[in-house]
């Protein structure tokens, strides 16, 4: 029965996309969505470019919105954002936090293909030098142990991010 829902709720965000209140966010979603099915070939003189010249205007105020709608989001898109923002192009040329970000949608992400998220968490807070605080690692920590509880991930997952976690822990 989930499936079907999942699959209604599909077809319906691909005949009727989210409109957002919020220019910023709508681009990105508009581009990430005529952009979904070559995610992988993004160039730095091309698709990643154009994404990067999106996100570096947003601020603070976007991003929250951007949290507050995240529901809205197909979570495959979701994906493709996460994954860009390893990218070193984007982080070379983006000025906040994205580390502290990929942290969050993980967080939100209820889709259950967690495996790409978890397995990248570490790669995105490192290479943002993220600042991520106490409340954001507990909750990391529940959403580990919930995820390796619904045995969505594996043992070993769970402990080296259990103990990547403590480790950031004991930076602070």
């Amino acid at each position: 029965m989930m499936n079907i829902h999942l699959l209604k709720k599909t077809f319906y965000k691909t005949l009727f996309p989210p409109k957002f209140g919020n220019k910023k966010i709508q681009s990105l979603y508009n581009f990430v969505s005529q952009n979904d099915n070559d995610a992988e070939y993004w160039t730095i003189d091309g698709q990643l470019q154009e994404f990067t010249e999106i996100i570096k205007t947003f601020e603070g105020i976007d991003i929250q919105y951007f949290f507050e709608r995240i529901g809205l989001w197909n979570s495959y898109y979701l994906v493709i954002i996460s994954d860009k923002f390893l990218d070193s192009h984007v982080r070379a040329n983006v000025k906040y936090d994205l580390g502290k970000i990929y942290a969050k949608i993980f967080l939100l992400y209820e889709d259950s293909d967690p495996y790409f998220l978890i397995d990248n968490l570490e790669i995105a807070v490192t290479m943002y030098e993220s600042k991520i605080d106490v409340a954001t690692l507990i909750d990391l920590i529940s959403k580990i142990e919930l995820l390796h509880h619904k045995k969505l991930i594996t043992r070993q997952q769970r402990n080296y991010n259990i103990q990547f976690i403590n480790s950031l822990t004991d930076e602070l």
